[in-house]
């Protein structure tokens, strides 16, 4: 999990096989799924107690590559994941990056799976978009959706504000701790 820099990476989505399927229930990302040396989600459980600690502030950083090569980023300060029995609400302070900011719009946001909707749409947004993220009324990010290379539908792996509704090839997600408070 730890790149060698410093930042401990707890998601990764790329073409690599075999597929993990990421459209589970709450139990697996809690404590994680897949494997280290593929797709992988570390695990809610494991996000929350690493980012409570008082004495530390964290910054996550999520890397996007698309089908034709290029790659962009966005940077987070001040990352959290709150408790279970807060939903595992994120947050975070300030954007920085060349990716645009597809994530502010969750902010706040409890996560929802499947069978735990914690989301502010009358319907699932979890079920409609075969996923798992802290949606919103649904999302403008969606990296836990389907792997769908080259499709253009809103519950593939997207970040909306850099490609729109575009399936990207590869993604990871990972914190370390900055001094930034």
């Amino acid at each position: 999990m730890d790149d060698g820099e410093g930042w401990t990476v707890f998601q990764r989505r790329a073409d690599i096989s075999p597929r993990q399927d990421f459209y589970k229930d709450w139990g697996a990302y809690k404590w994680g799924l897949g494997s280290f040396d593929g797709e992988f989600w570390w695990g809610l459980h494991h996000l929350w107690q690493l980012t409570s600690h008082l004495d530390r502030v964290y910054e996550l950083r999520v890397d996007l590559w698309d089908w034709d090569e290029q790659t962009r980023y966005a940077t987070y300060q001040k990352f959290t994941i709150e408790s279970e029995d807060e939903g595992y609400r994120i947050d975070f302070g300030d954007y920085f990056g060349n990716a645009e900011d597809s994530l502010t719009y969750h902010k706040g946001m409890k996560f929802s799976t499947f069978d735990r909707d914690n989301d502010l749409w009358s319907g699932n947004c979890s079920s409609n978009y075969h996923g798992a993220w802290w949606y919103n009324s649904c999302c403008d990010s969606n990296l836990n959706g389907l792997y769908d290379p080259g499709s253009t539908t809103h519950d593939t792996v997207t970040w909306r504000d850099w490609k729109g509704w575009y399936s990207l090839n590869a993604t990871t997600m990972r914190i370390r701790p900055t001094n930034t408070l």
